[in-house]
C-alpha cells in the first residue's frame, strides 16, 4: 500500500512520486476503510464525490493492487472512494475521532475522553501525502521516490473512470453548494471504527 502524490517541480515522468503508507495506519485502512466501502455508480458519484474536486479539500491517492483510494478530509471525517481499473467505484465516510471535527457539537464526555496527542489515522492517511506534495523535507522522511512504470500504469488505468465522468461535472455556484450539502448530507455521521 503506497502514496501516490504529483510533484510538479521534479524531473521523473509526469512528476509521480510514491512512498509508503506506516504499517498503522495501512492496518487502520484495512481494517476500518476496505469493509466499509460500497458500491457506488456512475450517477451517484457525479452528484456526490465530484463535487469535492471543486472545493479545497485535502485529499491523498493510495494505490493497493490495482485500486487507487481517493481519501478526502471532509465531513464527517474521512471520505473514500475506490476506483478500479474496470470503471468500477465504491466509497465510505467515516466519522473523525475527533469530537468536534468540522465545528460540529461534542459533548462534555466526549472532549473529556478525546486524547488529542493520540495518534489519528484519518488525518495520517490525508496529510502525509499532502505534506510530501508540497515539502521536499516530508518527502524525504516519508521515503517518497518516483513512481516505477508499473506504479504510474496502475494509477492511469484506475483512474481513468473517474477521470472521465469528472468532466462531466458542471455546475453553477449555486448548484454546485446545492450538490455538496446533499453530499455532506449524505455522508451523515459517518461510520465510527477505533483506530486501535
Amino acid at each position: 500500500m503506497r502514496y501516490i502524490v504529483f510533484i510538479s517541480e521534479q524531473p521523473c515522468p509526469d512528476g509521480l512520486y510514491t512512498g509508503p503508507v506506516a504499517p498503522q495506519d495501512a492496518d487502520y485502512f484495512t481494517r476500518g476503510v476496505m469493509p466499509h466501502l460500497r458500491p457506488l455508480s456512475d450517477e451517484e458519484y457525479l452528484h456526490g464525490p465530484a463535487a469535492l474536486l471543486h472545493t479545497g479539500a485535502r485529499y491523498s491517492y493510495i494505490v493497493s493492487g490495482a485500486d487507487i483510494y481517493w481519501c478526502v478530509e471532509w465531513e464527517p471525517g474521512l471520505v473514500v472512494v475506490k476506483c478500479s481499473p474496470d470503471g468500477r467505484m465504491a466509497w465510505t465516510a467515516l466519522r473523525s475521532p475527533v469530537p468536534n471535527f468540522g465545528g460540529r457539537p461534542a459533548s462534555e464526555v466526549e472532549m473529556a475522553q478525546f486524547d488529542e496527542d493520540e495518534e489519528n489515522p484519518q488525518y495520517n492517511l490525508v496529510f502525509t501525502s499532502w505534506d510530501a506534495q508540497f515539502d521536499e523535507d516530508h518527502r524525504t522522511w516519508g521515503a517518497f521516490e518516483p513512481a516505477s512504470p508499473g506504479e504510474e500504469a496502475a494509477f492511469n488505468a484506475a483512474m481513468s473512470h473517474a477521470n472521465r465522468l469528472s468532466t462531466q461535472y458542471e455546475r453553477d455556484d449555486q448548484q454546485h453548494g446545492e450538490c455538496l450539502a446533499r453530499f455532506t448530507a449524505h455522508c451523515a455521521e459517518g461510520i465510527r471504527v477505533n483506530a486501535s
